[in-house]
């Protein structure tokens, strides 16, 4: 979903959070009185009329163009028509008729290197890595999960019945969305999470068949949550099935079994599930385990995968396909969030250690084998909106101040990972290999994804899971917006110290 909400307040309020309460009633009428200045100086100098100034302000008032932020006073917002507009985009008739394509547009070529992000969920790493030693062996990044994965020489192993465990393979579409395949290499079938881009997951799609030289087909869709930057390619993919069956070998299933929350009711899902629903996908290849995360939306879901063959003795991971509940680093806007709860109901499953048991062995996982793909390229964008709450200060005191000082320590060096890894282009040449419009012998020079992160990982940087509970169970009997509510989130120092 459009991120600029997410972060308002870096470009709003820039003043410190420890401000007094008489300087912030002060500052929340500084954005009406630029608003009334400026019209009323046009107006002074004859460059518009009275009424045109009048206009003007009551137009930028009910429109809801400006967001919620420190300078304007909490009664500006009440009357103002945002969630209308919110609603608008999230409708059938005029959001995902008109706007899904203007706002989520589509791209022709992937706008991250996936490679990076393909991992293994059985057994440990099986083939080389695709890429020099300089850049497989030199980052954390790439040995996480296992380390990093050769699709060719997997599908050989998979030809030859070697390997038969689930492969996540991240595609990055839209602009900096990633939907996901689930790969069952025992079944040949296939599970993709949030497919907004029908037409560059097609084409993916056909670039993993063409590299393990294995005819995986589409089986079933995860919908995490009900934008149209997720679910908006679910209609599509679903006619696509129905015409599938004259194809020889058909990339979708005929059946294909679209999921999505009961609460959300995404466009085009056929099985509908609750929080703590069980999904066996991937023609039976795949577990799935649906957790409610409420607060980007209300039926917000987080889907927990594990392979449905675990072999004994073998090494197992889970991975974590978050949507916009959780990123890389932060967490997405809180568009519908109700109450405090419903962000404590995200905190609570991740401190849960009975959340990350595999869903055949229930055995409880580490955290460094849970991997987090979330729902956008994010990472960077968000590490700076922590570092900008969390600079470098004097030394503290208090054990809170040393833990969020730890903290900032925690994100800065993983900015700088993050950037590094960023920079590590490795040229492409299978858009070359593969037809596809526009790309015809190309090698493409793509920055690597930054997913998969870890438990462990999110654990010390991410701004949501490592706040403490307690700021948050603080705020259950007071009065809040979703806007307050995430800036309390990004500059609170109240952090768990897991350094």
């Amino acid at each position: 979903m459009i991120m600029f909400i997410t972060f308002f307040p870096h470009f709003y309020d820039e003043c410190s959070p420890r401000e007094a309460s008489a300087m912030e009633k002060i500052k929340q009428f500084l954005g009406p009185s630029v608003v009334l200045g400026g019209t009323a100086s046009l107006y002074a100098v004859g460059l518009v009329s009275a009424m045109t100034s009048l206009l003007f302000v009551l137009g930028l008032y009910i429109s809801g163009i400006v967001p919620e932020n420190a300078y304007f006073p909490r009664a500006w917002y009440r009357q103002n028509i945002f969630m209308s507009l919110y609603s608008l985009y999230c409708s059938e008739n005029v959001g995902y008729t008109y706007l899904r394509s203007l706002l989520h547009q589509r791209q022709a070529v992937p706008h991250s290197d996936y490679r990076h992000g393909v991992r293994l969920l059985s057994g440990e790493q099986v083939t080389p890595s695709p890429f020099p030693p300089h850049i497989s062996e030199g980052s954390e990044f790439h040995r996480r999960g296992g380390g990093t994965v050769d699709l060719r020489v997997l599908g050989e192993m998979c030809r030859a019945g070697r390997y038969t465990g689930v492969v996540v393979v991240p595609v990055p579409v839209l602009r900096d969305n990633y939907a996901y395949f689930i790969l069952s290499c025992k079944t040949g079938c296939c599970a993709v999470v949030d497919p907004a881009d029908p037409a560059l997951v097609l084409y993916m799609l056909q670039v993993v068949r063409h590299l393990m030289r294995i005819d995986f087909v589409i089986t079933d869709i995860l919908t995490t949550h009900k934008h149209w930057d997720h679910a908006g390619g679910n209609k599509e993919l679903l006619d696509m099935s129905v015409a599938s069956g004259e194809n020889s070998c058909p990339l979708l299933s005929r059946e294909l079994n679209i999921y999505g929350s009961v609460i959300d009711k995404p466009h085009a899902c056929n099985k509908l599930f609750n929080g703590g629903d069980e999904l066996t996908v991937a023609d039976g290849g795949v577990k799935v385990t649906a957790l409610g995360s409420p607060g980007h939306t209300q039926g917000s879901a987080m889907f927990l995968v594990g392979d449905a063959f675990p072999k004994d003795g073998e090494a197992q991971r889970l991975a974590l396909f978050t949507g916009d509940s959780i990123f890389c680093g932060g967490c997405g806007a809180l568009f519908e969030v109700g109450s405090v709860d419903d962000i404590l109901k995200t905190i609570d499953l991740f401190n849960d250690s009975n959340t990350w048991r595999h869903p055949v062995t229930n055995v409880r996982m580490h955290t460094d084998d849970i991997l987090l793909y979330v729902g956008h390229e994010y990472t960077s964008a968000c590490m700076d909106m922590i570092l900008y709450y969390h600079g470098p200060g004097l030394l503290h005191e208090t054990q809170a101040e040393f833990a969020a000082s730890d903290y900032y320590n925690n994100v800065l060096k993983a900015k700088e990972e993050a950037k590094q890894l960023r920079n590590s282009r490795i040229g492409d040449g299978i858009y070359a290999q593969v037809p596809h419009d526009g790309m015809e012998g190309k090698v493409l020079h793509l920055p690597p994804c930054t997913v998969p992160s870890t438990l462990s990982a999110e654990r010390k940087v991410n701004i949501l899971l490592s706040l403490k509970r307690d700021v948050l169970v603080g705020l259950r009997d007071q009065e809040f917006s979703s806007m307050t509510l995430q800036k309390i989130i990004y500059s609170s120092k109240e952090r768990q110290n897991l350094s």
